[in-house]
């Protein structure tokens, strides 16, 4: 059984002996997002959930720290199979004040309690320190388009809060938005990074095509 852990201001996650490819967190509060993990994952976060997901090889553990208030509510975790990985949430807290305290002194208030929940300065909204995914590449099976119609190949960068991609290895002025086929628009409002149902689709696509293959050239 993997295990993730949080509290003081950071999350990570123990394999327990699967190799950790995705998370999906669901938790109440708000959060500033320091991304930890290597550069073959990505996160991203929507409507109280944060999503990793990877883009490249490797596995999960360290993945993120954290400023404001975390209340981690349930939490979903895959292996390299896509297959999920039964996961058990452990909140950490700091007792160093405890432990410098008096015995005859210690005494805990349900609002102390609760405000073990909160690391470091008060957040509202939560944010991500590493708002954009950049130096990302069409030539790595992903078609995107411009808003013309015209097939762009180049560099490219994802706007994380909502999957959206733009011209250019990061953003700028001049950076101009991505459309997949038919004008469809990159931003995706779900916690599923776009390239993934992309390519998901072009593996559908490619299957599809081989069995018709198949079929045609059996001889009956």
């Amino acid at each position: 059984m993997a295990k993730l852990y949080y509290g003081n201001g950071n999350c990570s996650i123990e394999s327990g002996g699967s190799e950790i490819r995705g998370v999906e967190i669901r938790y109440r509060g708000a959060i500033e997002i320091e991304d930890k993990t290597s550069d073959s994952f990505v996160i991203g976060h929507q409507d109280n959930g944060i999503l990793i997901f990877p883009i490249g090889e490797g596995t999960l553990n360290e993945l993120f720290d954290y400023n404001g208030e975390f209340r981690i509510l349930s939490v979903i975790v895959a292996d390299n199979n896509a297959e999920k990985v039964s996961t058990s949430i452990h909140r950490m807290m700091d007792y160093t004040e405890l432990l410098e305290t008096k015995a005859e002194d210690m005494t805990t208030k349900s609002e102390d309690l609760s405000a073990t929940y909160v690391s470091g300065k008060k957040v509202v909204k939560t944010s991500l320190k590493q708002p954009n995914l950049n130096n990302q590449n069409t030539s790595n099976d992903i078609e995107l388009y411009l808003k013309d119609g015209t097939l762009y190949n180049g560099y490219y960068h994802i706007h994380l809060k909502d999957n959206s991609a733009m011209t250019g290895r990061e953003h700028s002025e001049d950076s101009q938005d991505l459309y997949f086929n038919h004008g469809k628009p990159t931003k995706n409002p779900k916690l599923v990074p776009y390239g993934a149902i992309q390519q998901q689709k072009t593996r559908k696509k490619a299957k599809l095509k081989s069995r018709r293959s198949t079929s045609k050239g059996r001889s009956y």
